[in-house]
């Protein structure tokens, strides 16, 4: 087996911390722990993150330039239509949680409001990471609010922001439920009440 570059060192670090971050919480995952996950010492791990802190920020941005690929990038990819698009992005997270829920019958919420939620009086750094990945899915939903008016000769603006920041909202508490209540068609359901905000809001 050969030996991983820095980067891969780096990523497998991050994608575990991600999983054990989402799965137990930031506090209720340590250093050495982490460090067994991702099958390296605790030497290692700190050589490439000097703290837990710096670790969990990455490791939010990781997670945001993941998600940007895997739901958003491929719900856009797969149409051109921005009412279908909308229901692809809900699709994939969908497919996401009922996979982990099939197979360890568990729904995990949203990584990015559970870690947010649980640092955001702690940690700054962590907070302005994960409102920054809240961002780069923003845009998403901006472009598909924009081609929906487009498309349906709407020339009203005043209204983008709000039909964003519901549509943004909207995910997170359709995640939070699916939590919640250990469904992971709630998340479909949001899909539902998305497609209604962009339509009738």
């Amino acid at each position: 087996m050969k030996d991983m570059s820095k980067e891969e060192t780096s990523i497998q670090i991050l994608d575990t911390a991600i999983d054990l971050f989402w799965r137990a919480s930031y506090h209720g995952v340590n250093m050495n722990e982490l460090s067994r996950a991702a099958n390296l010492n605790k030497a290692t791990l700190y050589q490439h993150f000097s703290s837990k802190e710096k670790l969990a920020v990455a490791a939010v941005e990781r997670a945001t330039l993941r998600t940007q690929t895997f739901v958003f990038d491929t719900a856009f990819e797969a149409s051109t239509n921005p009412v279908q698009r909308l229901k692809n992005i809900y699709q994939n997270v969908f497919h996401t949680h009922r996979s982990i829920y099939e197979t360890e019958s568990i729904c995990l919420g949203c990584p990015f409001v559970n870690i947010g939620v649980e640092l955001a009086t702690t940690s700054e750094d962590v907070r302005k990471a994960v409102i920054k990945g809240f961002g780069v899915f923003q845009e998403y939903y901006e472009q598909i609010t924009s081609d929906y008016r487009a498309a349906n000769d709407s020339n009203s603006t005043s209204l983008n922001k709000e039909i964003v920041s519901a549509l943004l909202a909207n995910m997170n508490a359709c995640l939070v439920a699916s939590k919640l209540e250990k469904r992971p068609e709630a998340i479909l359901e949001g899909s539902v009440r998305a497609v209604n905000i962009l339509k009738h809001w």
